[in-house]
């Protein structure tokens, strides 16, 4: 979703799930102060970046993790693999299959966020970051 938004603060509160966006959002920098900030602005997409690939693909999608926001959810993208699947993969029993998908997790209640889960995934993909 394309939100016209000069900060982070004005796309979380522009957001039509703002208390779950921002309930993510400080969750990720307490957890992971180590992981850069900020706000990327494509043509089509506007979200918070969180770490920085080693091997980008391109010079928009350089953040290791992203959350943005749709219309029905909190999409969370995780970048990397773990066993030669997409990470997502080795935890997709933990959630709706309807909520997963090869690299976006896709949030929608603050109330049913497993945050030890959450925590486990967001290590993978460091890890796995860290590796390549």
């Amino acid at each position: 979703m394309n939100i016209q938004a000069n900060t982070i603060e004005e796309l979380i509160d522009s957001s039509d799930h703002c208390e779950l966006f921002q309930t993510l959002d400080h969750w990720m920098q307490d957890t992971f102060p180590e992981l850069s900030r900020r706000l990327i602005a494509s043509g089509t997409i506007t979200f918070i970046g969180y770490g920085d690939l080693k091997n980008p693909a391109d010079d928009i999608y350089t953040c290791l993790l992203s959350l943005a926001p749709q219309k029905n959810n909190i999409s969370f993208y995780i970048g990397g693999e773990k066993n030669g699947q997409p990470i997502l993969k080795s935890y997709e029993e933990h959630f709706a299959k309807s909520n997963v998908g090869k690299i976006c997790l896709r949030l929608k209640n603050v109330k049913k966020l497993d945050f030890d889960i959450l925590e486990a995934i967001v290590r993978d993909s460091i890890a796995w970051n860290e590796a390549n």
